[in-house]
């Protein structure tokens, strides 16, 4: 440690953390004001407001300040800001609040930290011990959290990150370590503060990067996500099932299997949208979504290709399970009750028309226009039924 205190310059250190928290600080607030559904990010940046905070605080012995006010406080605002990260970190991650038990300890020793202080003074001896074991802890959690718990495809970023906080953590406990076994008399200054502050500018670069790593891989997937998923139900959109539909069509093909489709249309919608609002015609229609879902296999695709229609395409399948499939998903919307003011119920219908891939068109294009027609079909001869091309259309 003292060879370390030797070969550097404390106060260039306090400042290159001061200006690299005080970057990170900024740019996390810029991005949050611009993106406020990025999770864990108003925490990221609170917690790199006070790391920029402690570290000034540092610098104050300059302007005369007595170490008695300054440096315990400055160590409980850097304290605090370790906890907040972990805190930013089980938000990102997405886990239960029931997570952040681990904080209980971490602000147990804060506060016996904080009575020391005012039992005994400024003394190194007790306060480096108790705060780098506070936040051993939470740093613990945290690359625990971004090890385990994180989306697939942030894996790369948030191990980096994960590791580095490992490292940080080892750092703490030798500080600690330290402290318990040489023995050193003078209690008024930190022989390890030096020590700290390299690994502190380390772990800043490599933290801070993998953070915004981590909320740009979070923005594509939202952005992907967008681009395939209807706003307003969920389901699929057109897009996803042409591109579904004609690699389906194309293993069918291949393989020589069944592939079934059906359009399906909730009846007399512009009706309901024009007697309640569209508000309720939005829940009729994330409704009927969800039922859709709930009721075919996994394999199957579900998509709203308009207004008030859908589509779901049947992969493998054969001709009297297709039909079943059909009527079971008009019978389930048929069933399905929407709660209106004064206590009054809205039901609604369905119309269906089922294609088959072979036997009622050649191709994708081919499938989704017979479907169509036997969809029509379904209207014409009275609505709230399944219906296939006619014979002479298909």
């Amino acid at each position: 440690m003292f060879v370390i205190i030797k070969l550097v310059d404390i106060d260039t250190l306090i400042f290159i953390n001061f200006v690299l928290s005080a970057v990170s600080s900024f740019v996390m607030f810029a991005i949050y004001f611009g993106n406020r559904n990025a999770p864990g990010l108003w925490c990221w940046a609170c917690s790199n407001a006070g790391f920029t905070a402690g570290f000034i605080l540092l610098f104050s012995f300059h302007l005369g300040i007595p170490p008695e006010i300054y440096v315990p406080v400055a160590n409980i605002l850097i304290d605090m800001g370790v906890i907040i990260a972990f805190v930013a970190v089980v938000q990102f991650v997405e886990q239960p609040r029931r997570t952040l038990w681990i904080i209980v300890p971490s602000l147990c020793l804060v506060v016996v930290e904080i009575g020391a202080f005012f039992m005994v003074g400024v003394d190194m001896s007790k306060m480096v011990p108790l705060g780098a074991s506070a936040r051993a802890i939470v740093t613990v959690a945290a690359g625990w959290q971004l090890l385990r718990h994180a989306k697939p495809y942030l894996r790369p970023a948030s191990t980096l990150s994960a590791l580095f906080h490992f490292a940080w953590a080892v750092m703490l406990i030798s500080r600690v370590a330290w402290w318990v076994v040489s023995q050193f008399n003078e209690v008024d200054w930190d022989p390890t503060t030096a020590y700290a502050l390299i690994v502190r500018i380390v772990l800043t670069f490599a933290v801070t990067p993998s953070y915004l790593w981590m909320l740009t891989r979070e923005l594509d997937q939202e952005l992907l996500q967008q681009a395939r998923q209807d706003p307003l139900t969920g389901v699929a959109n057109r897009r996803v099932m042409w591109d579904v539909g004609q690699q389906t069509v194309g293993v069918a093909q291949r393989d020589n299997c069944i592939t079934g489709l059906l359009m399906l249309d909730v009846d007399h919608f512009k009706s309901v949208n024009d007697r309640f609002g569209h508000g309720v015609g939005d829940e009729v229609l994330t409704g009927i979504a969800g039922v859709l879902v709930a009721n075919v296999r996994e394999v199957d695709t579900v998509a709203r290709v308009g207004g008030e229609e859908f589509m779901v395409l049947l992969p493998r399948t054969n001709l009297d399970e297709a039909f079943c499939v059909a009527d079971r998903l008009r019978a389930a919307v048929e069933d399905l009750e929407f709660s209106l003011d004064e206590g009054r119920i809205l039901r609604c219908t369905i119309s269906v028309g089922l294609s088959f891939f072979r036997q009622d068109a050649r191709d994708w294009e081919g499938l989704v226009g017979s479907a169509d027609r036997a969809l029509y079909c379904a209207k014409r001869l009275g609505r709230n039924r399944v219906e296939t091309p006619p014979p002479l259309e298909a």
